[in-house]
């Protein structure tokens, strides 16, 4: 009789020596290992420990390919030394000298598989039991009703012996399971097709107790224990029990969610969700994260809806969409990043939407909801994505693997005191400060919005890094000015904008430069809308068209050849993560107007106008006038604007971003 000994190693030589010294002690030595290591940190020590034995066959896998896969190595290995039994014993285990005597004395009239007693601390495992519906599996101590109830137990994967017979005709092991419950689908499948299953009193495996399981950690085992649990039953349970699996994870997962919610033990619920969510999606095999490093592509998602409407696209679509043309740019990040990226509705027309190198998936729904919250995560998660990105604000609760979400010191004002509609506000308030708690990293766009973030979502400065914004590259070919001589407000229009104090400061100065006009581009988001109703006020008071108002520029000329000429830009918002217009105004060398805070200091410098308090008339129309005269510092602030827009850039703003796109965060 030939037997052939199969043991996989994951990170566990100090266990591995003992197996191999006890197996060294046999009385009969006429059998051989295969020792299949599934580590590659490892390799070079288990190798040297292997050359120590001649009976060892050594076999380094390149990746963790799990317990499955690498018996599967080791039976082939067997076989083709024309095997007559194959012996799978875990790594952790050792045996008494006379264990290969006793062993090969019972397998002479045996056939089919064979279950060894299974010593775990004293206490001598025979068999597993099965049970429907249920994410582990029980070991049954009781040799006397193992063998009274063979159709509801199975062979302890750990010390199996397999029959050169049973793999030739039923194949090999299951390799969709990884770990755990591929041991109980093999004695399902060994018993549909008729062989037998004996469970022995002797010869007895002394076993660690998932020793090298543990690891991989108790999050990522439970996920395992569900995953696979399902598929078993699926793959194998009565059809009254298969009926109920859509009925018992939803039962699970609903559970999981209040737990998360409540706070309690939520890293474990997490993994639960995810163990469900793969086996709904099919994600069989290795998951993702326990995937030792290799130089496969980190895969990278970012939700897009913000880009869909050409005709309204502001401040989030217009960074989604730079950082896409400088990732278009760049070779070596399309070398190591795949991007995927998730539209509502429709991709959008512009030209870098025409690349190859992005792989889009519209998910066809009209309502965001439903797009955000629930078709984006399932597919997300569905599609194996190392990180997602969630520029606009919110993560779904739905999605539960790495995540970078944008948050801002601004939006947490809206829902709080803003005159959004009471949907939004909500949906905010709820979204945002589940995204401060759950997401991996937060993304701020200045140092100053990252302190007030951390302080107004209570979150550990750690936990967010900062990619400043950047200015467009200015454009050369600037259209020729048709408007004369003005000031310009552009962004959308909000109260803590100041966009209805800016009219009544240049409607106080307007006397004074009887030439000027004041030129704004930006939606009204005042509730109620007003500023519609004080241009034409203003305009009939000056008896001209002194203010001129566009909801939205399309065309990137228009704004540049706005920026260019315009006498002075004024933006001066009380609550403001980045503000990007003083910064592209700069760009383009004109002077800004700002409100006098931390943030206005951090990206300009001394470079502007500053205004204390917009909501005191006087002084705002104060600090125009002097923007407008003061031509020594005008000349100044043009100087220095080089200096500050060369910090602030495109391309710096995706390098940061992407150095937190890492594989091992």
């Amino acid at each position: 009789m030939k037997l052939s000994i199969v043991t996989v190693s994951y990170r566990g030589a100090e266990h591995l020596a003992k197996l191999l010294a006890s197996l060294d002690r046999q009385i009969d030595k006429d059998f051989d290992l295969h020792l299949i290591n599934n580590s590659v940190e490892d390799g070079e020590v288990i190798k040297d420990l292997s050359g120590k034995y001649s009976f060892v066959r050594f076999i380094q896998n390149l990746s963790n390919t799990g317990f499955a896969a690498g018996c599967n190595i080791g039976i082939r290995a067997a076989l083709a030394d024309k095997s007559d039994w194959v012996l799978l014993l875990n790594p952790d285990t050792k045996v008494e000298p006379d264990f290969v005597t006793k062993l090969k004395d019972e397998l002479k009239n045996a056939s089919g598989i064979v279950a060894l007693p299974i010593n775990e601390n004293g206490h001598t495992v025979y068999g597993g039991q099965i049970a429907w519906l249920k994410p582990t599996l029980s070991h049954i101590s009781d040799h006397s009703g193992i063998l009274q109830n063979t159709r509801m137990v199975y062979a302890i994967g750990g010390a199996v012996a397999i029959n050169r017979s049973v793999i030739q005709k039923i194949g090999l092991i299951n390799e969709n399971y990884f770990l755990y419950f591929e041991d109980v689908d093999y004695s399902v499948r060994v018993k549909r097709d008729g062989f037998s299953l004996t469970y022995l009193k002797h010869p007895v495996v002394f076993h660690a107790v998932s020793a090298s399981t543990k690891k991989l950690g108790n999050p990522a085992l439970l996920r395992y224990h569900y995953r696979n649990a399902l598929y078993f039953n699926w793959e194998h349970a009565p059809i009254e029990y298969k009926i109920l699996i859509p009925f018992w994870t939803a039962w699970v997962a609903a559970k999981q969610i209040i737990k998360i919610i409540a706070g309690t033990n939520r890293e474990t619920s997490i993994a639960i969700l995810h163990g469900i969510m793969d086996f709904h999606l099919n994600n069989m095999g290795r998951i993702d994260h326990e995937q030792e490093m290799s130089p496969r592509k980190i895969k990278l998602g970012i939700e897009c809806e913000n880009l869909e409407d050409g005709q309204s696209r502001w401040g989030v679509g217009h960074m989604v969409l730079n950082l896409l043309e400088e990732y278009a740019k760049n070779p070596v990040w399309q070398d190591k990043y795949e991007m995927c990226l998730y539209f509502k509705h429709a991709v959008p027309n512009d030209p870098v939407f025409q690349n190859p190198i992005f792989k889009k998936c519209v998910l066809n729904t009209g309502s965001f909801n439903i797009f955000y919250h629930i078709l984006l995560p399932i597919r997300a998660m569905r599609d194996r994505l190392d990180w997602v990105f969630f520029p606009a604000y919110m993560l779904p609760p739905l999605y539960f693997r790495k995540s970078i979400v944008m948050l801002t010191n601004d939006v947490n004002y809206e829902y709080k005191y803003g005159s959004l509609p009471f949907r939004y506000r909500l949906a905010y308030g709820l979204f945002t400060n589940w995204a401060a708690k759950f997401a991996t990293k937060i993304m701020a766009i200045s140092e100053a919005s990252k302190k007030e973030v951390a302080k107004l979502y209570n979150i550990d400065s750690d936990k967010i890094f900062v990619s400043r914004l950047g200015a467009k590259e200015k454009l050369e070919n600037i259209k020729p000015n048709v408007y004369g001589s003005y000031i310009l407000y552009v962004g959308q229009m909000f109260s803590r904008r100041s966009a209805y104090e800016s009219l009544l400061a240049f409607e106080k100065i307007a006397p004074e430069f009887p030439d000027l006009k004041f030129i704004l581009v930006g939606k009204d988001k005042y509730r109620p809308e007003r500023i519609k109703k004080e241009v034409h006020r203003i305009n009939g008071k000056l008896g001209a068209e002194r203010v001129i108002h566009f909801e939205y520029l399309e065309q990137d000329e228009d704004i540049a050849s706005l920026y260019a000429h315009a006498k002075l830009v004024v933006y001066v918002s009380t609550r403001e993560a980045f503000g990007l217009p003083p910064i592209e105004a700069a760009g383009y060398g004109t002077p800004v107007v700002v409100k006098d805070s931390e943030l206005a200091h951090e990206l300009l410098g001394e470079a502007a106008f500053f205004v204390e308090n917009p909501k005191n008339i006087d002084e705002f129309a104060a600090v125009i006038r002097e923007g407008l005269t003061n031509e020594s510092k005008r000349h100044a602030m043009i100087e220095q604007y080089p200096s500050v827009t060369n910090k602030l850039t495109w391309q710096k703003f995706a390098e940061r971003f992407f150095s937190n796109v890492t594989q091992n965060s």
